[in-house]
């Protein structure tokens, strides 16, 4: 469907490409190829015992959100576990496990301009506002001039994309 709304394109950096790349071939390979990875100056590998907190955290800090208490979800985020640095794949030396005749796949994935696309959208009823990616609204979309679904904070049928929005709160 030809979209009546603005969208927010975001280019790809040749790890993330070089990722998705790699995700796909090793979909159709029986001996899977592991990225070889650079672990910045501070990384940080998570504990269980820091995965558990932080999932308890991340829920009170859902359930402070839906109760529209951004001082105690705010407060609540303080209390999670810093993340630091994250590590980044080396392409080079991931290249080097991949069979030569397989590699020229790679390379053409990495010279594309492949972006991320995403939307704005608002709920009409309750102004929540949320980035989301563009495949997923569009998946959702049944038919229409632009996509409606449910609001993530009020649960109304009232999320629509941002320029969408403006334009029908002016009227």
């Amino acid at each position: 469907m030809p979209k009546n709304f603005n969208t927010i394109k975001r280019y790809l950096t040749d790890e993330e490409k070089f990722e998705e790349a790699l995700l796909e071939y090793n979909c159709e390979r029986f001996v899977q190829i592991k990225p070889v990875y650079i672990y910045p100056e501070g990384y940080h590998e998570f504990t269980p015992e820091e995965m558990e907190h932080d999932d308890e955290i991340t829920q009170k800090i859902y359930e402070a959100e839906m109760n529209d208490d951004k001082a105690e979800a705010d407060r609540l985020r303080e209390l999670l576990t810093p993340i630091g640095p994250m590590p980044i794949i080396n392409i080079e030396k991931t290249l080097e496990l991949i069979p030569i005749e397989d590699r020229q796949y790679f390379i053409d994935e990495l010279n594309k301009d492949s972006y991320e696309e995403t939307v704005i959208m608002k709920c009409l009823k309750c102004d929540f506002e949320e980035e989301a990616p563009y495949d997923i609204i569009e998946e959702c979309w049944m038919d229409g001039p632009y996509p409606i679904g449910y609001c993530p904070h009020c649960d109304k049928p009232k999320f629509v994309p941002l320029d969408i929005y403006n334009k029908k709160k002016k009227k």
